[in-house]
């Protein structure tokens, strides 16, 4: 896969920044090394490998979505693609889990929230903490990764001397102005007293005083209360889409 003029690529991920504020991160360092691009004139195709598997992601015309996917290597997959992008991969992908998705984005204008005291910025050094609050969860964050803890701000509650919520982003890129919330988890017998919201809310307001515009989070269709929590801080949903993990297949060579 080729590395597209900066200019170029940068341009087409710019006509769409909400849905395309992790492949617009993706283009800094700290990203750019574990990120594969195939472009057309009205497309984009994004192999991201600082995860795994790694994660399939397109923007732009359907029929030029289309040819570039063709050019993707048969291998498992994350995919985050629109339903008209995933309807491509109809006969080539067989998924292994998958949701529907909202996008939702802030605009800053539009935040809402009341500073909570207790929430505290975690640095890199706290990272055998976080992961001891994850281990053994069933719900734990999927894509976390301690190298996320160096590229943005996490902030996290304790009660009774553990961690008993958290929040960070997945990416946050300070030149594009672009930041995803992420990896928010509260412990299962901590929830519905609000702290998911308050350190997701701390998260936020860090981004908003570093000059962050374009904040956006994923969270699932069906998950009422966390819609509930990110609409009163001022999120709206932008689009829909399929989340999910795959096997793409090499149709030339299957059966």
């Amino acid at each position: 896969m080729s590395r597209p003029a900066g200019n170029r690529l940068r341009n087409l991920l710019e006509q769409d920044r909400v849905w395309c504020a992790y492949a617009l991160a993706d283009l800094e360092p700290g990203y750019a090394d574990y990120s594969r691009w195939l472009t057309r004139e009205r497309a984009v195709v994004l192999v991201y490998s600082g995860l795994t598997p790694p994660v399939l992601f397109a923007h732009g015309d359907p029929g030029a979505v289309l040819q570039l996917l063709s050019e993707v290597p048969a291998a498992e997959y994350q995919y985050t693609l629109l339903p008209t992008h995933r309807a491509l991969l109809e006969e080539r992908l067989r998924p292994q889990k998958e949701m529907r998705m909202w996008r939702m984005a802030l605009r800053p204008s539009d935040f809402r929230s009341e500073p909570d005291p207790r929430a505290f910025r975690l640095a890199p050094e706290d990272l055998p903490e976080i992961e001891a609050m994850f281990a053994g969860q069933l719900e734990r964050p999927d894509a976390f990764h301690p190298r996320q803890l160096e590229h943005g701000p996490f902030y996290a509650i304790r009660e009774a001397g553990t961690l008993a919520a958290v929040a960070g982003v997945h990416v946050r890129s300070l030149p594009s102005r672009v930041a995803a919330i992420g990896n928010v988890f509260t412990l299962p017998k901590a929830r519905g007293r609000g702290l998911g919201g308050a350190v997701s809310s701390a998260v936020v307001a860090s981004l908003l005083e570093e000059g962050i515009e374009t904040i956006v989070l994923n969270v699932a269709m069906d998950n009422a209360p966390a819609l509930r929590v990110y609409r009163r801080m001022g999120f709206m949903p932008f689009c829909g889409y399929f989340e999910g993990v795959g096997v793409l297949l090499d149709l030339g060579r299957e059966g």
